[in-house]
């Protein structure tokens, strides 16, 4: 499998799960249910290879610690933000990372990359600024939910990088997947707290929908397993950058199938901003 075909099926199994987070209840935290499900479920078969690979590269603990810390903190500013403005608003501005992961790889990990990456990654974080703005009252929604926004787009900057240290100690992408439900595990600590924090209980008070359970736990995982074996062949920042793919089917799907075409303009040049930049880091990897 190549990198950029495993981007692909990752970009395919994220808006599949983020799909039915939007058209699942709030008070039913899908969220909760499909991290703590695939850890579940996965672990079992998937955490001998990654203990095998740590015992090799001790590392790989201290990445998926942290990788988990930083995920269980991207979550909650997530839901924070979303309090805040809708998702389609917070979201693409969270996802503006891969100009601050393409920095930190230039000046911590001494990797250069081509004056024509930087504009295809600039260009696309501002395709991603162009969504998150607009709604008519875009830039109102946005003050309210910058700070959240801003501090999930750090974290993500934070475990990218984790990630991309651990992928090149794993041997083989049952580990990837094994690193993947440590990290999960971490994650959903914070989101057992933040459900208790919030509903004073420790349990959502509705189960989703089977089929949806299913389509989320597989997803989650998978999707971002698939982008740490991609991270093996190419920097973080790209790696960050095509998964941003997802954004784009999710927008044209909110378009064309949920009819939301309140200030549709822009977010369709948006998108047309961030396939340019794609469809040059695609080239390029």
């Amino acid at each position: 499998m190549t990198p950029v075909l495993a981007i692909g099926i990752s970009v395919l199994l994220h808006v599949s799960w983020n799909l039915l987070t939007r058209r699942t209840p709030a008070e039913a935290n899908f969220l909760w249910w499909i991290t703590g499900l695939y850890v579940l479920v996965f672990a079992p078969f998937t955490l001998p290879d990654f203990i095998r690979s740590a015992e090799q590269s001790p590392v790989l603990y201290w990445c998926a610690a942290i990788s988990g810390t930083t995920n269980g903190l991207y979550f909650l500013a997530l839901r924070n933000a979303y309090h805040q403005a809708p998702a389609s608003a917070v979201y693409p501005m969270a996802r503006s990372s891969p100009i601050f992961i393409a920095l930190v790889e230039v000046l911590i990990f001494d990797r250069s990359f081509p004056l024509l990456s930087w504009c295809a990654i600039a260009v696309a974080a501002g395709g991603l600024w162009m969504i998150a703005s607009s709604a008519q009252d875009g830039v109102l929604r946005l003050s309210r939910a910058w700070p959240y926004a801003l501090f999930a787009a750090l974290m993500t900057v934070v475990y990218s990088l984790s990630d991309k240290i651990a992928t090149s100690n794993m041997h083989g992408i049952n580990s990837a997947f094994g690193y993947v439900c440590v990290n999960y595990s971490i994650s959903w600590i914070f989101l057992c707290f933040d459900q208790k924090r919030q509903a004073g209980r420790w349990i959502p008070s509705v189960v989703p929908m089977t089929s949806s359970l299913v389509i989320g736990t597989v997803g989650i995982g998978t999707a971002y397993a698939l982008v740490i074996y991609a991270m093996r062949w190419l920097p973080a920042a790209y790696a960050v950058t095509l998964t941003n793919a997802g954004i784009v089917l999710t927008v044209l799907l909110g378009i064309v199938w949920l009819k939301e075409y309140e200030g549709w303009q822009k977010r369709a040049s948006g998108v047309a901003l961030i396939v340019i930049g794609l469809i040059i880091i695609g080239v390029n990897s």
